[in-house]
């Protein structure tokens, strides 16, 4: 992602955030500390357990010849074992976050939170952004107000689930990354989809059926870009001179990644591809004042908030 911490308007969001550290987070985040404290000493006790119940549980199976019937017996054993490790972690984050991220996305605005929220699958689905999916796993969703804008914004990861010859699931991601809902500022009934450019075969295969291809006098936005709308007019109209440089400045800043949106129903819906897990503002191993982390995810905050500033969707005016 393009640095952007070096902008003025970043510096004096940091110096702001700063206080507000000083003043809200970190006595929450050192009181969560303490639940933290609690499932951490509920992981090294299962463990421990572990480390001396299961050897010997396996050991007294093995010497007296365990019949090839049993084996699936400790197979299962070791997948449960596996699965109460990973309870206090899971745990753990299900109950410290929505403790701890409320206050963190309220310092750009009014929101609230939901651990493994996520956008609907109708939405989603209709916005024909993501292709055929058959499972969506939430993680962090935050909905409310920044700058009197609208906005949602929630971690997905959409996974295609296929049987393969053994009847076993293989899991596909179609999407992970970042999904914002914007409310817009501009009134219109029709649908436009707005997708990575996939060269003639790509586009081809990939055009969205019940949409009609839109040209654009933009050079630039037409090489990165391809465009379908059920309403040429309106696609022009949604999509001005001024909203297409808007967006290849909001390319350019996750580096050319695979952004593409949709306008539907007084909505914007952006998706944006990211490798990085986002908001984690606990840890299970580690103090959660920790500043370092604490200074990475009010970064995350400020580059998904400063979409709204450098499309001007918060400004009431043409875009």
């Amino acid at each position: 992602m393009t640095d952007i911490t070096k902008s003025q308007d970043f510096i004096e969001a940091k110096q702001k955030f700063d206080a507000y550290y000083d003043t809200v987070l970190q006595p929450i985040l050192e009181k969560s500390n303490r639940v933290r404290w609690r499932y951490n000493f509920a992981f090294v006790t299962l463990i421990l357990m572990s480390l001396v119940l299961y050897p010997t549980i396996l050991y007294l199976l093995l010497a007296s010849n365990i019949k090839h019937e049993y084996l699936g017996l400790v197979l299962s054993g070791s997948c449960l074992l596996v699965i109460l490790l990973c309870g206090p972690l899971y745990y753990y984050k299900k109950k410290v976050k929505p403790q701890i991220m409320p206050d963190f996305a309220n310092f750009f605005g009014t929101f609230s939170y939901s651990y493994e929220g996520k956008i609907s699958d109708a939405l989603l689905r209709q916005s024909d952004l993501f292709g055929a999916y058959t499972l969506n796993v939430g993680d962090d969703y935050f909905s409310g107000t920044f700058e009197d804008v609208r906005i949602t914004v929630a971690e997905e990861k959409l996974l295609e689930i296929k049987k393969d010859f053994c009847n076993f699931d293989i899991k596909k991601e179609v999407f992970g990354g970042v999904c914002i809902l914007f409310e817009m500022n501009k009134n219109f009934k029709g649908r436009t989809v707005v997708l990575k450019d996939r060269g003639i075969i790509g586009n081809a295969i990939n055009k969205v059926n019940g949409l009609q291809n839109v040209k654009l006098e933009d050079s630039r936005f037409e090489k990165v870009f391809e465009v379908y709308s059920d309403d040429q007019i309106e696609a022009r109209y949604l999509l001005t001179t001024a909203f297409m440089e808007r967006m290849l400045k909001l390319r350019d800043l996750y580096e050319g990644k695979s952004i593409q949106f949709c306008f539907d129903n007084n909505t914007l819906l952006l998706a944006i591809p990211t490798k990085q897990n986002m908001f984690e503002a606990n840890s299970f191993f580690g103090s959660n004042a920790d500043k370092k982390r604490v200074d990475l995810v009010f970064e995350q905050f400020y580059t998904v908030f400063s979409i709204v500033k450098l499309l001007k969707l918060n400004q009431r005016i043409g875009m």
